[in-house]
C-alpha cells in the first residue's frame, strides 16, 4: 500500500532540522513545542478523516508543523501568557516566512491557529479551522497529562511521608 501524501509531507517535515529545531522548546509543561506540532499535526489529520473532509494534505501537514514554529523558550521570554498567546503565531508566521516557500492556505493556518482568542486572525479555510481545533484539544490534553503526573507525584511523596 502507497504512503498518503500527508503522511510522507508529515515525515519529510518531521525530519527537517528547522523543524527538529522546536525540540529544544518546552510547551504545555509535558512536552516540546516540536511534539505538540506531531500530535497537532496527527489529531488535525485524524479529524478531517473522521468527518471524511476532502483536505489538501500537503498543506495541512506542512501548516499543522510550523502553526507553532516561533522558535523562543515561553519561560525564558518574558511574555506574559496574554502576550504570547496573542502574539505568538504571527512570529511562527515570520519564521516560518523566513525559512519556508509557503502558500497561502499555510500562511492561513500559522497566522489563525488562535482564533477566536486573536479575534481578527480569522480562519479562511477549513485546514486553518482543523489545526486550531486540533491544537486547543492537543494542549487540553498536554495539560491534563501534566496535572496528572503532578497529582501522581504529590500521591507518591504523601504515601512516602506517611510510611515515616
Amino acid at each position: 500500500m502507497e504512503e498518503s501524501v500527508y503522511k510522507k509531507v508529515l515525515n519529510e517535515m518531521m525530519n527537517d532540522p528547522r523543524i527538529r529545531s522546536m525540540q529544544q522548546y518546552p510547551q504545555h509543561g509535558s512536552c516540546n513545542t516540536y511534539q505538540h506540532s506531531v500530535y497537532v499535526a496527527e489529531d488535525a489529520y485524524r479529524i478531517a478523516k473522521f468527518l471524511h473532509m476532502h483536505v489538501r494534505e500537503t498543506e495541512l501537514a506542512r501548516g499543522a508543523m510550523l502553526h507553532d514554529f516561533y522558535l523562543y523558550n515561553i519561560r525564558e521570554s518574558g511574555f506574559s501568557a496574554w502576550r504570547h498567546g496573542t502574539g505568538h503565531a504571527l512570529v511562527a508566521l515570520e519564521n516560518a516566512e523566513a525559512n519556508y516557500h509557503l502558500t497561502d492556505l499555510e500562511k492561513d493556518i500559522i497566522y489563525s491557529h488562535m482564533w477566536p482568542l486573536n479575534i481578527t486572525h480569522l480562519p479562511h479555510y477549513r485546514e486553518s479551522i482543523l489545526v486550531g481545533t486540533a491544537d486547543k484539544y492537543t494542549a487540553c490534553r498536554e495539560r491534563a497529562r501534566q496535572w496528572r503526573e503532578s497529582l501522581t507525584a504529590i500521591w507518591h511523596f504523601l504515601q512516602e511521608k506517611m510510611k515515616k
